[in-house]
């Protein structure tokens, strides 16, 4: 039975799926039934005692609304907004309170997954599927104290982790546009040994995505093969070693690039995006002490491909050792200190550049009054740009209530960002021209703050959150003469409030839904593009012994494009149902789309027409 039946946005305490035993706990019955995340701190902690903003996608709602890639889960978070360049496979941005996609860090079990090939290292959210993965959690604001102090944002996922004994899933969808996807799930182990492995083949025809396309009307068809493997072996009760290896392969036709010889414009485009990464941790935990020693490596390999003749090439790789440690010497208390050293390479056009980085952290999370307070510090040796400070403090606060508490939660913090090795190549090379040719790149600077309340009670939810947030010296791309990357004097802005909330109502229905308004400023008072002043979701369902239908809406308003020129309002209606045949067997059908709106999110594409899907999973 569904014991949670949709995203679970922003609320301090919920439900949980599973019973969780909660670090320094007073009362060990009632916290281990509380929620906890990894996101905020690298390390389990109940949310009751985290003071930044963070909302939580479990595996029920991933499989109940059944949407193939992550990007569509992102785009329901409050504070989160994705435009797509077309269909699946097809370029997708995800910007956490306006900000852009590379200030957010993107983690797999603990993996890493940025593109340091890319023009500022951002993840290649287009290419990660939802099958397999047991939760995301989302953890909004420049306070990446634990991930790197060039992290605006954190998106961590969690695969399905094994149990003892044995369990397996097959699925298959099929619908429009040429669409399949094939999932196979394979899990188990005994008392000292468990390992899962999970392969997702999807493949679509895509659609003209387009409109301005004359002579080139032709679907732009994706295929993707995703590969995830775990394993755990414990070899006492104290230590254990873990591993993580994914794979991704994917490959994506689109319109627009230019012919190798004769410089026209043709359709025959093809790019191929090839993943993969490893991780390996040796983890030793007691009553008193938590500690793990990690080392992970990812490798990236991008082609393009005009008219099946190879145009441009790239690849990048990215190397890191870890150390975590939490102790915990008292109830109310816990230090946890971290270290990372990590290596970027990247290799573009027969040019070669890499850089080191060593960061020092630490937080200190302690008892103050009706909760909790949160000190933090990083410091990081880049051996580009030198040595830099950080700094995150949280916040939170029961004010009033046992049963149905009021909480007051508040955060501030700051970060830097390194230009990136493809920014700086770019900058260098023969594409490159005055002013970007002669400008020499330096760090940029973050800071933010946010302040928020939250009310529960079982099946009632609110939470208000106001937030505010500053670069100062931003890089950007040359817009006006495509010269290269150049960099801003002043200091842009990103203000605004988000609301979300959920309710219970009658016997079978449930709402959940969150508003987000958001003003973004560049140094030159100017709105900053793709960034709507208004983006809503909401989610209504209906649930009974075997059956959950949902019916999924999301909007933007007041969005302008890369020239200041404004953009259409979106709507999109979704539709699924899932029904239980037997405890083995599940139907599912969803509809995406369901007006048919075809407002453009990106300048000149289309977002994907009407189309209806049906599968089935089958469990064991």
């Amino acid at each position: 039975m569904f014991r949670h039946i949709v995203y679970r946005p922003l609320v301090l305490s919920l439900l949980t799926a599973a019973p969780v035993t909660a670090a320094y706990a007073d009362d060990k019955d009632s916290e281990a039934l509380e929620e906890t995340v990894i996101v905020a701190s690298r390390v389990p902690t109940p949310l009751s005692r985290v003071g930044v903003s963070v909302s939580v996608t479990d595996r029920e709602t991933i499989e109940i609304l059944g949407y193939s890639d992550v990007a569509d889960f992102l785009d329901l978070q409050p504070g989160v907004s994705v435009t797509r360049d077309g269909g699946p496979g097809k370029s997708a941005s995800v910007r956490i309170r306006g900000e852009e996609g590379f200030r957010t860090r993107v983690v797999l079990d603990g993996i890493d997954i940025a593109d340091p090939s890319s023009p500022q290292i951002s993840p290649r959210i287009e290419h990660l599927l939802s099958e397999g993965l047991q939760r995301i959690e989302v953890l909004r604001g420049p306070q990446g104290l634990a991930y790197g102090a060039d992290a605006g944002g954190v998106i961590a996922m969690t695969t399905r982790q094994p149990e003892t004994g044995v369990t397996a899933s097959v699925t298959a969808e099929g619908g429009q546009n040429g669409y399949s996807e094939l999932g196979g799930f394979v899990a188990g182990g005994a008392e000292r040994f468990r390992g899962s492995l999970s392969i997702t083949d999807l493949s679509t025809d895509g659609f003209n995505a387009r409109p301005s396309d004359t002579q080139l009307q032709d679907d732009d068809g994706y295929s993707n093969t995703t590969i995830h493997g775990t394993a755990s072996l414990s070899l006492t009760d104290a230590l254990t070693l873990t591993g993580s290896v994914h794979d991704i392969n994917g490959d994506n036709d689109y319109d627009g690039c230019f012919d190798t010889a004769t410089f026209a414009q043709i359709g025959a485009c093809t790019d191929t995006f090839d993943q993969s990464a490893a991780r390996v941790t040796a983890k030793f935990k007691t009553a008193l002490i938590d500690s793990s020693l990690s080392y992970e490596k990812s490798k990236i390999e991008r082609a393009f491909y005009s008219a099946e003749i190879s145009s441009f090439e790239t690849k990048g790789e990215q190397e890191e050792i870890s150390w975590i440690g939490s102790l915990s010497p008292q109830a109310g208390q816990r230090l946890t200190l971290g270290v990372d050293a990590a290596d970027q390479s990247l290799t573009d056009g027969g040019s070669e550049r890499s850089r080191d980085n060593l960061g020092i952290w630490g937080e200190y999370d302690v008892d103050v009054l009706a909760g909790a307070l949160t000190l933090g510090a990083r410091w990081d040796d880049n051996d580009d740009f030198g040595q830099h400070t950080s700094w995150r403090i949280s916040l939170q606060q029961q004010l009033a209530g046992t049963d149905h508490p009021l909480i007051l939660r508040g955060a501030v913090g700051t970060g830097f960002r390194a230009p990136s090795l493809y920014e700086i190549a770019y900058n260098s090379g023969p594409f490159s021209y005055a002013p970007a040719a002669t400008t020499a790149l330096t760090e940029e600077k973050s800071q933010g703050w946010e302040i928020g309340l939250s009310w529960g009670q079982p099946n009632q939810r609110l939470e208000v959150t106001w937030f505010d947030q500053e670069i100062e010296n931003e890089i950007y791309f040359d817009m006006a003469s495509f010269s290269g990357y150049l960099q801003g004097t002043g200091t842009t802005t990103s203000q605004g409030l988000e609301i979300a909330g959920e309710t219970a109502f009658l016997t079978h229905w449930r709402l959940l839904a969150n508003i987000t308004w958001n003003e973004t400023k560049s140094s030159t008072e100017q709105q900053r593009p793709y960034r709507p002043e208004w983006a809503a979701a909401s989610s209504l369902l209906w649930q009974d012994r075997s059956v959950v239908a949902a019916l999924t809406a999301r909007f933007t308003r007041d969005s302008v494009d890369t020239f200041g020129a404004p953009m259409p309002n979106t709507e999109r209606l979704d539709a699924s149902v899932a029904v239980n045949v037997t405890q083995s067997l599940r139907v599912t059908a969803r509809i995406e789309n369901l007006t048919d709106n075809q407002d453009p999110q990106v300048r000149d594409y289309n977002q994907i027409p009407r189309a209806a899907y049906l599968g089935l999973r089958y469990s064991i």
